[in-house]
């Protein structure tokens, strides 16, 4: 079981600090799905869709869109992205070890590290398996995963000061322990010009790409491979070399 983390103000500064990588990492799943399966159905699974960004670049390919999230306040600043396509996609309150779609689909994604916010590997076999259920046969998956390498780059202080924000990330990486903590506090100003205050601690948990690999093949996976963001459609020579790995897998036909 995973843990909310997200209150409304740090959904809203997520939504204009750092949708560069979901804009990123959107355009290399498009490509991924496209070259794969050409002929799939346009029709995907969001697991793990926050605030919707990476939604929003599937819908603009003519893509009907599941997303499901654990953070209400994510899922709150999603449903006023798409109140002009409720048509095309539906959004759900869930965990991502344990949830239920209305139909299997050909394709599921998640971003932003998801493994990475669950605290140990029976979880992230949960995870593996739940996304399995959701997958029609024939189907595929991909989901970033931020390696131990990677991590290490939580060891920080940065302060972001804007006008209408101000906000302090630290980070601190328990090496022994392969945990990650970072808290992120600052105020937001109001629509009536007053500034709120927020702050959300956020755990990331390192786990051995081997050890992921091991837990797709045992959810019933195959045709498991590691790539990067970068280069999806190819393999990782040294993937715990690289600070953030992309997994790709099939679903058997039936």
């Amino acid at each position: 079981m995973t843990t909310e983390a997200y209150v409304d103000l740090h959904a809203k500064i997520y939504d204009e600090f750092w949708s560069f990588y979901p804009g990123k990492i959107a355009r290399a799943l498009l490509r991924l799905h496209q070259a794969v399966m050409p002929d799939s159905e346009r029709r995907a699974l969001d697991v793990g869709c926050g605030t919707g960004i990476v939604a929003a670049r599937f819908l603009k390919e003519g893509y009907r869109i599941t997303g499901l999230d654990l953070s209400k306040a994510m899922l709150d600043r999603a449903h006023k992205r798409f109140q002009d396509a409720q048509d095309r996609v539906t959004l759900i309150h869930a965990d991502a070890t344990d949830f239920t779609v209305p139909a299997p689909v050909p394709f599921a994604f998640s971003t932003y590290d998801i493994p990475n916010h669950l605290t140990d590997l029976d979880q992230v076999g949960s995870y593996l398996r739940a996304v399995y259920r959701a997958v029609e046969p024939g189907g595929m998956f991909a989901f970033d995963l931020t390696t131990a390498k990677g991590l290490e780059a939580m060891n920080r202080i940065w302060i972001k000061d804007e006008e209408s924000t101000m906000f302090l990330f630290r980070g601190v990486m328990n090496q022994q322990e392969g945990r990650g903590f970072f808290r992120i506090s600052g105020v937001v100003r109001a629509d009536d010009g007053r500034y709120d205050r927020f702050e959300s601690t956020i755990v990331n948990t390192a786990h051995a790409v081997s050890d992921v690999v091991d837990l797709m093949k045992d959810a019933g996976w195959s045709d498991c491979r590691v790539a990067t963001p970068d280069r999806p459609l190819a393999q990782a020579e040294r993937p715990e070399d690289e600070d953030r790995v992309l997994f790709v897998a099939r679903k058997n036909a039936a």
